[in-house]
């Protein structure tokens, strides 16, 4: 996706929430779409168990709660669901379908924010 496309998708009202090193180098980021949907969730593989991942969702939720969203909701990987469950989230099913005639599946997920 060229930086145009992307620039494009993002300016939809939704927030971009970005994790960087000390030398700028991005090591996460989380897209919040303004009616609380997770629209992606991204850790780079060296930052997995810094908790880098946890201090960005902390944030996007802040701010969520901030905004008045009263609900999260996200599609979440096998792997991510884990990660989802640790900070509240529900199960609300599990949706399976083919990209390309690959079988695949994620799962619906929701959180209430109080």
């Amino acid at each position: 996706m060229s930086a145009e496309t992307y620039h494009a998708r993002v300016s939809d009202g939704r927030r971009v929430f970005v994790a960087v090193t000390e030398e700028d180098r991005p090591m996460a980021f989380l897209e919040l779409e303004a009616d609380g949907h997770i629209d992606c969730f991204y850790c780079h593989p060296d930052a997995a168990g810094q908790g880098i991942g946890l201090a960005l969702y902390t944030e996007a939720a802040r701010a969520a709660t901030d905004q008045g969203i009263s609900c999260l909701t996200v599609e979440a990987s096998e792997a991510a669901r884990r990660f989802f469950v640790k900070v509240g989230f529900e199960v609300v099913s599990r949706r399976d379908f083919l990209i390309r005639t690959v079988p695949i599946h994620n799962y619906a997920m929701r959180k209430a924010l109080t």
